[in-house]
């Protein structure tokens, strides 16, 4: 999805919540990711209520956010709608 909209101006990062265990890290180099993937413990997922795995948060270009916790299936649509909105 990222490679498919990155030029519409979709970012993505990556998020995970438990770099002790170095999953992360590695999900990242086995998925070639072409995308930034950060490292909070936890932090961010909790301040906006995600709770399960994986889980999406949808930041529009203002900064806002305006989706979280959001099903699998339901990413693309998300993002198409807020990349076709305008700035």
């Amino acid at each position: 999805m990222y490679q498919k909209y990155a030029k519409d101006g979709l970012v993505i990062i990556g998020l995970h919540s438990d770099p002790g265990t170095g999953q992360g890290v590695e999900a990242a180099k086995l998925g070639k990711m072409k995308y930034p993937v950060a490292f909070d413990g936890g932090a961010f997922m909790k301040t906006v209520g995600c709770d399960s795995f994986p889980d999406y948060v949808i930041v529009d270009r203002k900064g806002i956010i305006r989706v979280c916790d959001l099903a699998n299936a339901e990413i693309e649509r998300a993002a198409k709608v807020l990349l076709g909105e305008k700035e």
